[in-house]
């Protein structure tokens, strides 16, 4: 969720510059030749800052998913080992071993 507050808020910064750029372009004192020649360098400018934040947003993205993925199998891990020893000490019944309450009581072990 981070990544993607990252990168939206990095495309409204380039978005943010990219309208002030035009703006003030459109307003300063130049010559209309002037002023549309540096509107198109900053025109031709866009998308490869629109590559920019895409890559880097896609970066964050897959830093962010490895991560995720990997405490995932750990967790499973720990949780799977927890099981396999709990039913090895007899705390947990076997699944389809017919004791459906939980540990076996003092009665059940003595028959």
């Amino acid at each position: 969720m981070a990544s993607k507050d990252a990168g939206a808020f990095i495309g409204g910064v380039l978005l943010g510059a990219a309208l002030g750029s035009v703006v003030g372009l459109l307003l300063a004192p130049r010559s209309g030749q002037e002023t549309r020649r540096i509107l198109k360098r900053s025109v031709d400018a866009l998308p490869g800052a629109a590559e920019d934040v895409t890559e880097s947003a896609q970066e964050q993205i897959d830093r962010l998913m490895h991560s995720a993925r990997r405490s995932l199998d750990e967790t499973i891990h720990k949780l799977n080992e927890a099981i396999e020893a709990s039913r090895t000490d007899g705390v947990v019944p076997a699944p389809g071993s017919g004791n459906q309450d939980g540990p076996p009581t003092q009665a059940a072990e003595n028959n």
